[in-house]
């Protein structure tokens, strides 16, 4: 049975009915779950695949409390993750969220298993078998090396090697990704390779984000020098180069008539640690009162864990990174519990649309469509409360939904300071007016006079009550076109119709001579502004300008409508014909001015049920 078709707790129930062992079809035992070519990992001979009821006589999933010294870095190059999930375990409420406390080697073992996930912006949950590679003795991957029959955190690393699509997905990352996947978090990345540009109160940055209730943590790069076949490289001084720490702690301790400040990193190994000032073995902490010890929490031996000063993190780290917790119920229990503070989040939803929003880089050749991508105005007023200074902190993290970890597409924000936000202007379409300027109506102008070459075409094609149907005034169009303007114009019948319809006061479905000379003086207008845009002569204007032409037509229409004209109207090159175009603006004057008539008669510009803008989307979009 598939995980992909019913949720852990059906699958769970239905296994123990049939007294049969999980064994997950979409997340195999063999080398296509190991790697993304289906072939052997490098570096490994043999993978051996087994439950934990054959790797030990007595498995646990979490043996007393799940805690950050259960995860043990194995052969995979995902220090990145088990870092993060090392960080994640210091939070028993939010490990709890992740990794679910109902599931045991006991009476309701069925070899299933199952992990949550913030994934792009909801949380999934993962279904697993418990399967795991091993050299045929022990694990190969993620392990509790102090309690080897302890299965949570191996478990807990095939869920998400699962969501990448294979082991090989977690081998090599960020820490932060890891961490935002598991909290739903927002990151926050600090490069401090340039010493020079380090900000001067970083520990002031670092603890505020501590005591707001966020994860941080810390890396090396590999220097472009050596080889790409190290992963990590050891210094002298027990940190390792190409290698994810989590800080795990803040303090400032009075030594020797000073204050140290100091941050606690854990190897994600679980051993191998700092040498310098105020390691385990050092002068420093030999001489640290035993009250000083205790509040550290000093363990004099190799678990992976140390304190260092921050002026040494400075010196030998080049990124720090910080994830900052989203309110809601789990996270506020926890900052309840800690005494710690939450930060106050707003999310904006928008889109890439192709000939509309997706404006691209910047690069050439498409640098001026640049400033048609989404936008988005934040006003800052809530002053830090830390420091001195009339400043606001601001986190910004972008997002992509529905994404594929196989894609290839990067995605970017800038950030723009604006001096007076009170000059920005913003369109929208309830400036959409064809006969109104600020509440007055203009009187509708006289027909200018016409040649008799105009009627006698009109009666030529009219009916026999003098008036053209939508086929009729077809013909019409087209034969006046070629005298006129020397350009034939092929409308469609539902053209014709929207004409009819624009023109038509008194509602009678047909296109009296009068009429028809208004609709031609307009066509032809329309027309014209369209050629400006037309700047090849094709006949069709790209889409990105429709926003300019509306404009120059004294039509502004907001993104919403565009986005529905684009998708109703454009062809699959984001171009719109001249014919089109013009059922658009048929369309939107007649449903503009039906939609003021409906406030009119309510006698409320509010009773309506959609705001003009939702009512407009609609209208373009059907």
């Amino acid at each position: 049975m598939s995980a992909r078709e019913k949720d852990y707790h059906t699958l769970r129930k239905e296994l123990l009915r049939t007294n049969s062992l999980f064994v997950d079809a979409d997340f195999p035992p063999d080398y296509s779950s190991l790697t993304f070519d289906k072939t052997p990992p490098a570096g490994l001979r043999t993978v051996i695949w087994k439950r934990p009821t054959e790797l030990s006589r007595n498995p646990k999933f979490i043996v007393k409390n799940a805690t950050r010294f259960d995860l043990d870095q194995g052969y995979l190059g995902n220090c990145w993750f088990i870092a993060g999930a090392a960080l994640v375990a210091t939070k028993k409420k939010l490990l709890e969220r992740v990794v679910p406390q109902d599931q045991e080697f006991d009476r309701t073992y069925a070899g299933i298993f199952h992990f949550n996930f913030w994934w792009y912006g909801k949380w999934v949950e993962v279904v697993i078998d418990d399967y795991l590679p091993t050299d045929g003795y022990r694990l190969i991957y993620a392990r509790n090396r102090e309690e080897p029959n302890e299965f949570w955190a191996a478990l807990l690393e095939k869920a998400y090697a699962k969501l990448r699509g294979c082991y090989e997905g977690v081998d090599g990352g960020k820490l932060q990704d890891s961490v935002v996947d598991l909290t739903g978090g927002i990151s926050e990345t600090v490069d401090i390779k340039d010493k020079s540009q380090i900000p001067v109160d970083i520990y002031e940055i670092l603890w505020r984000s501590w005591k707001m209730n966020s994860f941080l943590g810390c890396s090396i790069s590999l220097p472009p020098n050596v080889s790409s076949s190290s992963r990590e490289v050891r210094r002298p001084n027990g940190l390792y180069m190409g290698h994810a720490y989590s800080i795990t702690a803040l303090a400032v301790i009075p030594f020797k008539g000073s204050n140290v400040r100091l941050c606690r990193l854990r190897n994600p190994w679980g051993r191998s640690e700092w040498n310098g000032d105020w390691s385990d073995e050092s002068y420093q902490i030999r001489n640290l009162s035993s009250e000083a010890k205790q509040r550290l929490g000093i363990v004099i031996q190799d678990d992976g864990e140390f304190w260092i000063p921050i002026d040494d993190v400075l010196v030998n780290f080049e990124e720090i990174q910080l994830i900052h917790l989203q309110p809601d119920a789990t996270t506020q229990g926890v900052a309840i519990d800690e005494g710690k503070r939450q930060w106050n989040v707003t999310v904006y939803h928008d889109q890439w649309i192709k000939g509309v929003t997706a404006g691209g880089c910047g690069n050439a050749p498409y640098q001026d469509l640049y400033w048609k991508n989404p936008q988005f105005s934040v006003t800052l007023r809530d002053v830090d409360d830390t420091d001195n200074k009339p400043t606001c902190t601001v986190i910004i993290s972008l997002i992509e939904k529905e994404h594929n970890n196989k894609s290839k597409i990067a995605i970017g924000f800038d950030v723009y300071k604006v001096g007076n936000i009170e000059h920005i202007e913003t369109y929208s379409v309830e400036r959409l007016v064809l006969d109104e300027r600020n509440g007055e109506v203009k009187p509708e102008a006289k027909p200018p006079p016409v040649r008799d070459a105009f009627r006698e075409l009109f009666l030529k094609h009219a009916g026999e009550d003098g008036k053209l149907k939508a086929k009729e005034l077809k013909e019409f169009i087209l034969e006046l076109s070629r005298t006129e303007i020397n350009e034939p114009l092929k409308f469609s019948t539902e053209t014709c119709r929207s004409l009819i319809t624009m023109m038509d006061r008194n509602k009678s479905g047909e296109m009296s001579y009068e009429d028809s000379i208004k609709m031609w003086k307009e066509v032809k207008g329309y027309r014209a502004v369209f050629q400006q845009f037309d700047i090849d002569g094709s006949g069709t204007v790209d889409t990105y300008e429709l926003d300019k032409l509306f404009s120059t037509l004294g039509f502004p229409v907001n993104r919403m409508v565009q986005t529905a004209i684009v998708r109703r109207y454009a062809d699959r090159n984001n171009k719109i014909r001249l014919t089109d175009f013009i059922i658009v603006i048929c369309k939107l004057t007649l449903m503009y001015q039906i939609y003021k008539d409906q406030q009119i008669k309510t006698g409320s510009p509010d009773s309506a049920s959609f705001t003009m803008n939702e009512f407009l989307y609609y209208t373009m979009y059907c």
